[in-house]
């Protein structure tokens, strides 16, 4: 049972995030504001009959106040159901502290809103809720009804739908033992779509298989699409590249990993008589930062899109979005919590093609690959509406110091000089002079997935630029490739 000790305790610190105080039933609208907040966001106790000065002075309380209380209760909505507990003081007979707690519900019932309208806490102040805030609330407390992945959309046919690359999907995730065998047997591309949970039953075609399949997913959703920049220097000032990808989800995927490859310069060591390269950034670390941009991405807003820059000292990833209510990213690092992804039917696409894991892994995995590479710890921070992730380059942080030799202090760009834009295919064509496998080419790459270096960079030039060892046995674990380096060799190739 609260008390008048009790009171005193909660109110040594004056008003917080959840602790609102007021003088009188007065400023009974101003308190179901702050209530309504508090539902909103962590809960908090509501109380009339303190001081501006924290002194507990009460008030009169009659059947009248009473009513008033609970009228205005019931302006907030969802309904609730709380206790108004009337402590009487001690000193003051018929003078009571009104006390109400109003408890978060994880924002599960949310959002609520009062007299029409819906208020959050920004540290220790009740303040009008962004309507994107309060969309995404609306699909928290219920993602089927509100999904924006999940919204049929009737504009969507399958002729704007990639079947090539459907197909594809099917296969990879057949391969990956994510998808049944038997699932083999399917050609309707709207039946395929239905097994991967990208179109229903009455033929409706969901808008994520626009974005995870279409041809031309822009022409419907202008949101679909990713800014890839490589800046000079460390800031914006000056870009050395840039682009804009504007194709579905799998293109926007191979358009950040080429855009890495190209731009993030290999390094190698010798480790007993073979040469270990690595990225300035793990592989590890952009796949699965990139996988979290596409599938953890906000939809709802047309004008904000996930974007990549490499600067001289970093890289950043940010994404629309956040990060479910009440947890934080510390929670998703060593399997503390499970995974949540924020577009569940995109990610379990990515999943059942065998491109993502489905556990919630992926900012552990980012976190000790960059670890295990001796960079400094990757840095998350939410900045509405996106989320930034920021890794930065081995030394980055170092300060310039005057050289023992009194020589000058080298400036920033002799530290990191221009790059000569080689493209990762034209370094496999280079690579690949002397026959070499798909291992040692993903590893010249820096990239552990042979899976995606063969379909990248093998087998769309295999007879223009490249030429098996093996030619008769195209699968055969000695498989190797060669540069064809004249036009006799590529007319000798064709012939293979």
């Amino acid at each position: 049972m609260l008390t008048i000790d009790d009171i005193k305790k909660l109110i040594a610190k004056d008003e917080t995030r959840t602790l609102e105080l007021k003088r009188t039933t007065g400023e009974l609208h101003k308190g179901m504001e702050a209530a309504c907040a508090f539902l909103n966001s962590d809960g908090g106790w509501l109380m009339f009959g303190i001081a501006p000065s924290l002194k507990i002075i009460g008030q009169n309380v009659t059947d009248n106040t009473r009513q008033e209380v609970a009228n205005a209760l019931r302006k907030i909505e969802p309904a609730i159901d709380v206790e108004v507990k009337y402590i009487e003081l001690p000193e003051k007979p018929d003078y009571y502290v009104i006390a109400i707690y109003f408890d978060s519900n994880n924002f599960r019932n949310g959002p609520y809103s009062f007299d029409g309208r819906a208020f959050y806490k920004v540290e220790s102040t009740t303040a009008l809720m962004p309507r994107q805030m309060y969309e995404e609330r609306l699909k928290l407390c219920n993602p089927q009804r509100f999904s924006w992945e999940n919204t049929p959309n009737p504009e969507i046919t399958v002729d704007d739908i990639d079947t090539e690359l459907l197909y594809q999907t099917l296969h990879d995730g057949i391969g990956s033992r994510r998808i049944h065998a038997s699932a083999m047997t399917l050609q309707d591309p709207a039946k395929i779509m239905l097994k991967l949970g990208v179109a229903r039953r009455d033929g409706m075609i969901l808008n994520a298989a626009n974005v995870l399949f279409g041809k031309e997913p822009t022409l419907l959703h202008t949101q679909c699409k990713i800014r890839l920049a490589r800046f000079e220097g460390i800031d914006k000032r000056e870009f050395r590249d840039q682009t804009v990808c504007e194709g579905n989800l799998f293109e926007q995927y191979d358009a950040v990993m080429d855009f890495c490859l190209k731009h993030l310069n290999l390094s190698g060591r010798m480790d007993s008589k073979f040469r270990q390269d690595t990225l300035t950034v793990p592989y590890e670390a952009i796949k699965e930062a990139t996988i979290n941009m596409l599938c953890h991405r906000s939809w709802n807003a047309e004008n904000t899109t996930p974007s990549l820059a490499i600067y001289d000292d970093r890289i950043v990833f940010q994404n629309p979005g956040a990060f479910p209510p009440g947890t934080t990213w510390q929670d998703f690092v060593d399997d503390q919590i499970g995974s949540l992804p924020a577009n569940p039917t995109i990610a379990n696409v990515f999943y059942r093609r065998g491109t993502m894991e489905a556990w919630g892994r992926g900012i552990g995995l980012i976190m000790k690959s960059c670890r295990e590479q001796g960079l400094p710890a990757p840095e998350i921070r939410v900045v509405a509406p996106f989320v930034n992730l920021t890794i930065r380059f081995r030394n980055a942080d170092t300060p310039s110091h005057t050289p023992s030799d009194g020589g000058s202090t080298p400036s920033h760009k002799d530290m990191h000089p221009k790059s000569n834009f080689t493209s990762p295919q034209d370094k496999v064509f280079e690579f690949c002079k002397s026959p070499k496998s798909i291992a040692e080419i993903a590893a010249m790459l820096g990239v552990n997935d042979r899976r995606w270096v063969r379909k990248k960079y093998i087998v769309p030039f295999i007879g223009t630029r490249l030429q098996m060892t093996i030619p008769d046995k195209p699968n055969s674990q000695n498989q190797k490739y060669k540069t064809i380096s004249s036009s006799s060799e590529r007319e000798e190739s064709s012939y293979l």
